[in-house]
């Protein structure tokens, strides 16, 4: 869902196995806490900082990992392009139909969660 956000916190069991893309990976499988979600993407940045075993937030926007806190220090990426791509969205969209131009809003969310995680 484009929208969906969530802050999951727990102890990381397992990161399964994936696939990279660039550097970004998409993980099969990643368990943290009670939960368990499937196919998550996240930056090697931040998935460096991810180690099985330990306590830690994770800020997670449709399906990306875009946050990680853990031992007190709290790491973040994609900020500045979530406010890239609502930039283009409301230059690209806006002058075709102005309620088009709203979208953009979707990608200012994304990157103030990820400013106050």
């Amino acid at each position: 869902m484009i929208w969906s956000q969530a802050v999951v916190k727990g102890e990381l069991k397992e990161i399964g196995a994936g696939t990279w893309s660039g550097d970004t990976f998409n993980a099969s499988v990643i368990e943290i806490g009670e939960h368990s979600m499937q196919n998550i993407r996240a930056a090697k940045c931040l998935l460096d900082r991810m180690e099985t075993g330990k306590e830690m937030e994770l800020l997670i926007c449709s399906a990306h990992i875009y946050g990680v806190k853990v031992e007190g220090e709290t790491y973040q990426e994609g900020a500045a392009r979530q406010l890239g791509w609502a930039l283009l969205v409301a230059v690209a969209l806006g002058w075709v139909f102005l309620p088009l131009a709203i979208a953009s809003f979707i990608f200012i969310r994304r990157a103030y969660a990820i400013y106050s995680f």
